[in-house]
């Protein structure tokens, strides 16, 4: 259901490794089954991106206000006129990503048996916590996992949790955060600007309000960059919060709110800040953050927090600049530690560029990948 070719994370994520299957001569295609919201700036239907065949079985997006009636309608059509899409291309490996409605699991459990076609899943975050705090609702969950013969997981976190919900053998794969490699082609010269760039979405899960202590604490130790924010701020669950923040230390004239901004339009702010920021408390999704693979592609330096499995594939003060989640003085001096050391910072990135051209490209893992979606020997 994310929109393709451009679109939102989960669009960036599953392109990535779409790109490298196709270098090994895989087939691909990307069929979105019903309208979504996500879609309201996609204007061609089918089409062909850098290799990858596209098709939307109905149309896009939604209008403004469409019954309940009207899109269950959409995804009974859409979804059925998938079907033909399948067997015309003769696909003989149907991988569904992120979260989908039940029907809708059931729906492609039931075509890729009568069709003989290997049925995958991908998951890059755990279940929502409603069903996680329900028995009830786990084992139903558990058992939608289970109509999958393999699933791709982001984590090793989400490898043990998601390996539970079947019995075969070697259900998971572990593909890592894995992004497009040319995000940052094509931005020209860099002029690095005064300001300390970072990225966060309404999920609430990156640590705005940590960022801006932090960002509070680094003015009062003489910092001189500005703080500019990416992302819905208007939508976060705790505004008020932040807004209290801002004004009690007196912000307003040092953060610049750039709000939620397009995919394409992203790069260039990472590339000409003079830091990168995320703080993080920790990962309730038990996925791995894409936005900090972007942070190390833009060759920017980087102030991040230890959460999660980051310390796993980041070595601190080789590659970036790391404090433990919630040490907002550690986060502080780390940004001041860039601001006056540009040349051992500017080291730092360039190792950070390195380290994610390989262990965060989907070429990395591609042979494994084709062997597992495959279902060949060689992968048991």
């Amino acid at each position: 259901m994310a929109p393709f070719p451009k679109g939102n994370v989960s669009t960036l994520r599953y392109t990535s490794y779409l790109l490298s299957l196709i270098k090994k001569n895989v087939y691909a295609m990307v069929l979105v089954y019903c309208p979504t919201l996500m879609a309201k700036h996609i204007h061609s239907l089918c089409g062909i991106y850098k290799g990858i065949t596209y098709q939307y079985t109905t149309k896009a997006t939604w209008g403004s206000f469409s019954p309940t009636y009207i899109k269950a309608w959409y995804l009974f059509v859409g979804l059925f006129k998938s079907i033909k899409y399948l067997k015309l291309k003769k696909i003989n490996v149907l991988i569904l990503y992120g979260e989908n409605p039940l029907v809708v699991n059931l729906f492609y459990y039931l075509v890729c048996k009568l069709l003989g076609i290997r049925y995958l899943g991908d998951r890059s975050e755990y279940p929502s916590l409603s069903v996680r705090n329900s028995a009830l609702k786990s084992w139903i969950y558990k058992k939608k996992i289970s109509l999958f013969d393999g699933l791709i997981v982001m984590t090793k976190e989400l490898e043990n949790y998601y390996s539970q919900c079947s019995k075969r053998k070697n259900f998971c794969f572990l593909l890592p955060m894995t992004i497009d490699m040319a995000r940052f082609d094509n931005l020209g010269e860099r002029h690095r600007k005064g300001y300390i760039a970072v990225v966060f979405g309404v999920h609430n899960r990156d640590g705005l309000y940590e960022t801006l202590l932090a960002f509070n604490r680094y003015i009062e130790l003489c910092g001189s960059y500005d703080l500019w924010l990416i992302g819905n701020y208007t939508s976060m669950p705790n505004k008020r919060d932040l807004d209290e923040l801002v004004f009690k230390y007196h912000l307003q004239n040092r953060i610049k709110i750039l709000g939620q901004m397009s995919v394409d339009k992203v790069p260039e702010i990472l590339y000409n800040a003079s830091c990168l920021i995320t703080t993080p408390n920790f990962y309730i999704s038990g996925g791995f953050p894409t936005k900090l693979g972007e942070y190390m592609l833009s060759g920017t330096p980087i102030v991040a927090t230890a959460a999660g499995e980051i310390a796993n594939y980041i070595i601190d003060k080789q590659e970036i600049l790391l404090a433990s989640p919630g040490d907002i003085e550690r986060i502080a001096k780390n940004l001041i530690f860039v601001e006056r050391n540009p040349d051992v910072v500017a080291i730092m990135a360039s190792n950070a560029y390195n380290k994610v051209r390989k262990v965060f490209s989907a070429d990395t893992y591609v042979d494994n990948l084709v062997k597992f979606i495959s279902d060949s020997e060689e992968s048991k």
